[in-house]
């Protein structure tokens, strides 16, 4: 009995393995450090589509995402309805850690996968087209259109000629040194598109739609197919972060010509591009009590009116949901939700909200994410009224960190309704979010179970070097499936780390980070297939152990104290930090973390 209390003691985390149907990791200690875990998946909503749902030969919902094995591959994905599987490829390893490279596709009328992405700013427009009709097992060679400055392909069939695609696209041309300003403003941000006949394979020429206010930053935009018009919003933001953002505004292009939302002519193809001056404004943020916004989602009734949904500024700290609709004469436009705080840890963005999307089958549901405190949640929200009043509802009634940036697949399906990220974000480069909305047997497992994209999120800044200055334990019971890459099962704060060949070397290993040195322990007898109970130990003096099934096995000199990223550190398990590669392959159990050395006696215990 009396060893029984003493294991418990100094205990700050105890991840038996066990995953629960919402994908939540459950510390059993009394800290409550729990986890979230998942595939690792990381976008932006100015790229879309991000998840397409098509009934062909196959059910399927396709979906495509940052993320994969290194957490910086482009990835596209497919959930089988039937047989209930998700599979993935990687189309382009390590091409970015910033989410707003992700990729958006769009299906060929052959029923061929068609992904296209881009960089942050990025030189070129990336394509490729899948090997076989509803398969992402593997796509043909990528092409690239040279551009200046590009970000935000959006793919849009044309409701006028279903044998043309359309391609919009955010672009500038450098106009200076993104050095000289506190937001990286290099040049205006331009909408332009270009066209295809041949169902994405050319592209023409470009032309340019629409131009900010010289020297703004950009002009975001969300396109939405209907019947006989493809329809835009726009927001004019100077810069980015808490800079201002200028109004929703729309036109609707339609046989090669742009009108307001009552039919009135804007401009035809020799009068491009269009000027803010130009556009319809929606919701004005210059009116008296009015603020800042951002359009997020946009879509089409049933009778081919336009509906947006965006978010507005009171403060940094209480944003604000709005929906606003067409009805034929004018703009209704309504409160839809109280929408908290910025959702980064690092205070940049802090006009980045959880986000909405609207459900373009039935533009009268909308899901968005709503931040509570250090929570934000997922919630459907619902109007019979068009818009004036909403029945709400929480999807995520048990969720651990952040929900954030909601998606609903294009033609969704009642099993997969909405798609979502789940985590901690910190910034555009450092998130460590796990995709969400899958069914429940996608993560529901009575192991941590590691394949490379897997991971778990534990959130930043767990502890400080404080609370180890008498010692740490780090212990797991684990089973590779792979020995022969680098494999993280436990990050805590990028200064401790348990592993296969973290270092380059072969083996076991156990690594601690001090202000001067680095030092770690191995054991190099590992193999795969084969279980062992591992404990990695500091005694919070000079030693530094490694024990393998009780017993220890290497030791070297470590003097601390251990130090850890001083700026929203990196807690994760089964991928490095902020889930950014070096996956773990092979399951693990009763990893546990401690404040203080464990005995031999105490190590032999765990080990039996």
């Amino acid at each position: 009995m009396r060893e029984e209390i003493s294991i418990s003691n100094g205990l700050l985390g105890y991840w038996s393995g066990e995953r629960s149907p919402d994908g939540i990791v459950r510390d059993r200690s009394l800290e409550g450090n729990h986890g979230n875990y998942g595939v690792d998946a990381r976008w932006i909503w100015f790229t879309n589509p991000r998840a397409v749902r098509h009934v062909g030969d196959r059910e399927r919902t396709y979906v495509c995402y940052l993320g994969g094995p290194t957490g910086r591959d482009i990835v596209a994905a497919a959930y089988d309805h039937e047989t209930r599987s998700f599979s993935t490829t990687v189309v382009d390893e390590s091409f970015s850690d910033d989410d707003h490279t992700n990729p958006s596709l769009i299906l060929r009328n052959d029923g061929r996968i068609l992904l296209f992405w881009a960089g942050h700013n990025g030189d070129a427009l990336h394509y490729t087209v899948s090997c076989d009709p509803e398969s992402v097992s593997a796509f043909g060679p990528t092409r690239r259109i040279q551009q200046e400055s590009v970000t935000y392909p959006n793919p849009v069939r044309s409701p006028d000629d279903p044998e043309t695609l359309y391609l919009f696209y955010r672009d500038r041309t450098y106009t200076r040194d993104a050095t000289d300003d506190k937001y990286g403003y290099v040049g205006d941000g331009n909408l332009y598109y270009r066209m295809s006949d041949d169902d994405g394979l050319t592209w023409s020429d470009q032309t340019r739609i629409t131009v900010p206010p010289e020297g703004h930053y950009s002009m975001y935009f969300v396109p939405a197919r209907g019947d006989d018009a493809i329809h835009f919003f726009f927001t004019d933001a100077e810069r980015g972060g808490d800079a201002p953002k200028w109004n929703i505004m729309y036109a609707q292009f339609r046989n090669g010509r742009f009108y307001d939302a009552d039919g009135a002519f804007i401009a035809r193809p020799d009068d491009l591009p269009m000027t803010k001056s130009d556009l319809e404004v929606v919701y004005d943020s210059t009116a008296t009590g009015n603020h800042y916004a951002w359009v997020w989602d946009s879509a089409v009734d049933d009778d081919g009116n336009p509906v947006v949904a965006y978010a507005t500024f009171p403060s940094t700290l209480a944003h604000e949901y709005r929906y606003a609709r067409w009805d034929g004469d004018r703009w209704c436009d309504h409160h839809l939700a109280d929408a908290g705080r910025y959702i980064a840890r690092q205070p940049i963005e802090l006009h980045y909200s959880g986000g909405l999307s609207i459900d373009r089958d039935d533009p009268s549901v909308v899901y968005g994410c709503v931040s509570r405190g250090d929570q934000c949640e997922l919630r459907r929200f619902e109007t019979a009224t068009g818009g004036k009043t909403w029945a709400e509802l929480t999807v995520t009634k048990r969720s651990t960190g952040c929900d954030l940036r909601p998606v609903v697949p294009r033609n969704a399906g009642e099993d997969v309704p909405v798609l979502w990220m789940t985590g901690s974000y910190k910034h555009m480069d450092t998130a460590q979010t796990v995709l969400r909305g899958l069914p429940t047997d996608q993560l529901i497992g009575p192991t941590l179970e590691g394949d490379g994209s897997h991971g778990v999120d534990l959130g930043f800044d767990r502890y400080d070097t404080a609370t180890f200055a008498g010692g740490i334990s780090v212990a797991a019971r684990l089973e590779p499936r792979d020995v022969t890459k680098p494999q993280v099962l436990a990050n805590f704060g990028g200064a401790v780390t348990l592993g296969i060949g973290i270092t380059g070397e072969s083996g076991i290993e156990f690594s601690l980070r001090g202000p001067e040195e680095e030092r770690t322990v191995t054991w190099e007898d590992v193999a795969a297939s084969e279980p062992h109970h591992v404990a990695g130990v500091w005694d919070g003096r000079d030693r530094l152990t490694l024990a393998i099934d009780g017993e220890v096995v290497d030791e070297a000199r470590f003097d601390g104290p251990i130090e850890f990223e001083t700026d929203w550190a990196s807690w994760t398990l089964l991928k490095g930090e902020y889930l950014f590669g070096r996956g773990y392959d092979g399951t693990a159990t009763d990893v546990r973390l401690y404040n203080r050395p464990l005995s031999t006696a105490e190590l032999r215990t765990l080990a039996e």
